[in-house]
């Protein structure tokens, strides 16, 4: 039997079984995903800030993540308010450059890393079932299918890091509750034969009347580009189509003209995906915990996606082996600090978000200036 089942195998999840395994605690890593990897693969989340540095140092991750792969980000390119760009970089920042990732390659290396440690891995594993085996002790059962063959896991902790949809937890009777209704259209792009090289090493942002765009170059020559809107507007449906997506695209000034000027042409179709502000509730009970992007989902526009989802593995990781060692309610210590940094996260979106006051008559903006200060 496991002291901890970990389902969801992304960044919180792998680094709260990493530290989990490090410290001898019996940590089992589910994951659903398959590790299989291709031109056209792609998970989007792909910006790191230069605060992940010594989070993945304490992780014992640094190393091999800087000879992963990955480029170098050098700060973020925005226009926002106005029609010129302004540039936010890096260089006063102590920890240095932040990265643009390879997402799948990112997420394989810190589940490598705790398997190495320990953990016990099933990947291409789904979560089929779920009960309390014994109250008394605390057990779950978990009912687990890989490839069409199942199998059954117990543990003592449960933890959700299922990400934005927290399969686990609504389960267990929790509710995601949302700020907004923002979603995210994200296709990958490529140059075309005998472009030069794209040497770019921002983060681009352009406000538009009914949403936001951003583009970053990934590894191997890709650029991601995606737009962000609220799902129950007309652009929306719009971007779902690819003819759509390029047409939205198309009325962009700064994105267009960086694919443009890097020969950059759209290689898969654009991907829908949740991308609103949320918080789980509760996130937390008797032998559960939810962590990363089950409990708290930030704007994409923050950046801090990945930080706070490894920054919330490492914390939880460290409660759970406190609670298994009889200090109880600090599994409750840790949400009461993502309580706190839900109300910070808030305080910032609204502000970024007020700067923004050219198009006050379109609803993207008018909920965001109405209803989210």
């Amino acid at each position: 039997m496991h002291e901890v089942a970990i389902v969801g195998g992304g960044p919180a999840g792998a680094a709260a079984a990493l530290l989990l395994a490090r410290r001898g605690r019996r940590v089992l890593l589910v994951d659903q995903i398959d590790q299989v990897e291709g031109a056209l693969s792609f998970k989007a989340g792909e910006g790191l800030p230069p605060a992940a540095r010594p989070l993945l140092r304490d992780l014992g991750a640094l190393e091999p993540f800087l000879s992963d792969g990955h480029l170098p980000s050098y700060g973020n390119e925005t226009s926002w308010g106005g029609t010129t760009t302004t540039i936010h970089d890096f260089i006063r920042d102590p920890n240095g450059h932040g990265w643009h990732l390879d997402r799948l390659r990112f997420d394989a290396l810190l589940r490598r890393l705790a398997q190495e440690a320990g953990a016990e891995l099933r990947i291409s594993t789904r979560l089929r079932g779920l009960d309390r085996i014994d109250r008394n002790g605390g057990t779950w059962r978990l009912a687990l299918e890989s490839e069409g063959k199942e199998s059954e896991a117990q543990a003592g902790w449960l933890v959700d890091a299922t990400g934005r949809a927290a399969h686990v937890a609504h389960r267990l009777g929790a509710t995601t509750i949302h700020d907004d209704r923002q979603v995210a259209f994200t296709a990958l792009f490529a140059p075309e034969p005998g472009a030069a090289a794209d040497q770019d090493s921002l983060t681009l942002v352009e406000s538009v009347p009914d949403g936001w765009w951003y583009t970053a170059l990934l590894p191997e020559q890709r650029r991601v580009v995606a737009f962000l809107t609220d799902a129950d507007l007309e652009p929306a449906r719009a971007a779902m189509d690819p003819a759509g997506f390029d047409d939205l695209l198309a009325q962009t000034h700064h994105v267009r003209a960086r694919l443009t000027a890097g020969g950059h042409r759209r290689i898969t179709a654009p991907r829908g995906g949740p991308a609103a502000s949320s918080r789980l509730a509760p996130d937390h009970g008797d032998g559960w915990v939810a962590i990363g992007d089950a409990a708290l989902a930030f704007d994409p526009l923050s950046s801090q996606g990945i930080l706070t989802a490894l920054y919330g593995g490492v914390r939880a990781a460290g409660a759970l082996d406190a609670e298994i060692q009889g200090e109880h309610g600090s599994v409750a210590r840790v949400s009461e600090e993502l309580d706190n940094v839900q109300a910070a996260y808030r305080r910032n979106r609204s502000q970024i978000y007020a700067e923004e006051q050219r198009w006050p008559g379109r609803e993207f903006w008018r909920r965001r200036h109405l209803h989210l200060l």
